[in-house]
């Protein structure tokens, strides 16, 4: 019994085999094409690739959980002395983001004229305005308004809350919405995906102007306007449901760019309930909805400071957060200028027809977009991460470029990245052939991707992070 005893663990070590060595990579990017690198258990080590004509930039992303923020650490390594040298992976040809300056171009000539609608005048309307302070909305979190007819046309009318007053400033806003949503933006939607449900019946979208937007979370929160799910499902009751294809407008507007790119966004979220919570299905999770809605907005006036905050700190702000209210992300700028360039680099490469395959679609959220792209999500992210930084042409100037960290290798690097979010690090002084590490915790599910800017682009940012 003993030597049978004694045999036992000599079988099992032989059965187990030797610790396979530590692998690193060798990573050989060029001008066109970004070059993977592998990670794993949370690490990334690989060899700098030698001089190239361009800046070695290290592309590194987290696609964990977006609730969180994850510590990712960059620092030199020894030599190679029993590491073993991995199969990187194929080099990702990259397919830089095109920023929309034809749409710029045209701005100008977008004239909002004021003319006389169709005048079909009808009885008040009463709606329900959710306050979003944080109460049920049958117990103070919605206000009651009684609101008169103030323009109409075939296909929308414009109802003004009576608390507004006799402001003569208030129908010709009314007028320009009218004229706006059944020249350019209904026909324009009829050509993506159809017209919009008509949940009450009245062959009519109904649009409500009140100056309740300028006082929403107990005055804390001021908006040009929202289109709310719920009223689109007419088996929910009042008030948490005004069961009404409608738009919520703030009275503060003004006929002009910001109007068309406010009410060219809502109306896209008109499409986007009529397709999934007038049908009874799910509503598209937050992140993809915003996105989807910024599209179609005509000039930049909605979405070019979310765009530079973004910009300025690309790692803070995650891009998947199904619910940006419960997330604490609602109205934030960074987060919705990062699913927009996310989105908007997507349709380049997929054409508008992304856009309705997006709000057709029964999925939602990544689901969603990977069975309308045929894209799996992680590459979708890498190529767009790159895409951001790379491309024919520098970006600096010509177009929205992310702020880069300086690393001096000479200390190590530590940064937090939140989930899907991207850190753009450029070594400074590091020689070719050095080793680098970079290490995240196993639930970032770290990214990592070497590329090469053009060596006449502007020098990366310093490092103006609380981190060290």
């Amino acid at each position: 019994m003993r030597g049978a005893r004694w045999l036992i663990p000599v079988v099992l070590f032989s059965l187990s085999g030797p610790t396979p060595p530590s692998q690193y990579d060798n990573p050989l990017p060029t001008s066109r094409a970004a070059a993977p690198i592998g990670v794993r258990g949370g690490v990334a080590h690989f060899r700098v690739p030698p001089a190239s004509h361009g800046r070695l930039v290290l592309v590194v992303s987290a696609l964990g959980n977006s609730q969180h923020s994850y510590p990712v650490s960059f620092r030199l390594s020894e030599p190679p002395r029993h590491l073993a040298r991995a199969v990187s992976p194929p080099r990702l040809v990259i397919q830089p983001y095109r920023p929309p300056e034809h749409v710029r171009a045209q701005l100008e000539s977008l004239v909002i004229p004021v003319g006389d609608s169709r005048h079909i005048p009808g009885p008040p309307r009463i709606f329900d305005v959710p306050l979003l302070n944080g109460r049920p909305l049958c117990s103070g979190g919605s206000m009651r308004v009684r609101a008169r007819w103030a323009a109409a046309g075939a296909r929308c009318v414009v109802y003004l809350d009576q608390a507004a007053g006799s402001d003569p400033g208030h129908v010709e806003l009314a007028e320009a919405i009218v004229r706006l949503l059944e020249s350019h933006i209904i026909p324009a939607g009829d050509r993506l995906v159809g017209p919009a449900a008509d949940v009450d019946g009245d062959r009519r979208l109904a649009i409500l102007l009140t100056p309740l937007l300028q006082h929403l979370q107990n005055g804390r929160t001021s908006v040009g306007g929202f289109v709310r799910a719920d009223d689109f499902r007419p088996q929910l009751q009042p008030p948490r449901s005004n069961r009404s294809d409608m738009i919520y407008l703030n009275t503060s507007l003004a006929p002009g760019q910001a109007l068309a790119d406010i009410l060219s966004h809502e109306y896209r979220h008109v499409l986007a309930f009529s397709h999934r919570d007038a049908l009874g299905h799910a509503s598209e999770e937050d992140w993809l909805n915003e996105a989807i809605a910024h599209l179609a907005e005509p000039g930049p006036t909605n979405i070019k400071h979310r765009i530079q905050a973004y910009l300025a700190e690309p790692s803070r702000f995650p891009l998947v957060v199904p619910d940006y209210f419960r997330a604490g992300l609602w109205r934030c700028d960074g987060v919705r200028g990062s699913t927009f360039l996310f989105l908007d680099w997507c349709r380049q490469q997929h054409g508008e027809q992304l856009v309705k395959g997006l709000l057709t679609s029964g999925r939602t959220g990544i689901d969603n977009l990977v069975a309308v792209t045929g894209t799996p999500f992680p590459w979708l992210f890498r190529s767009w991460s790159l895409a951001m930084i790379c491309g024919d042409r520098p970006l600096g100037e010509s177009g929205p470029a992310p702020a880069i960290l300086r690393w001096n290798v000479g200390e190590p690097l530590e940064i937090q990245v939140a989930g899907t979010a991207t850190c753009y690090v450029a070594p400074q002084d590091l020689p070719a052939g050095a080793m680098v590490r970079i290490e995240a915790p196993a639930g970032a599910r770290l990214q990592v991707t070497a590329a090469l800017r053009g060596a006449t682009e502007p020098s990366p940012r310093p490092n103006t992070s609380d981190a060290p």
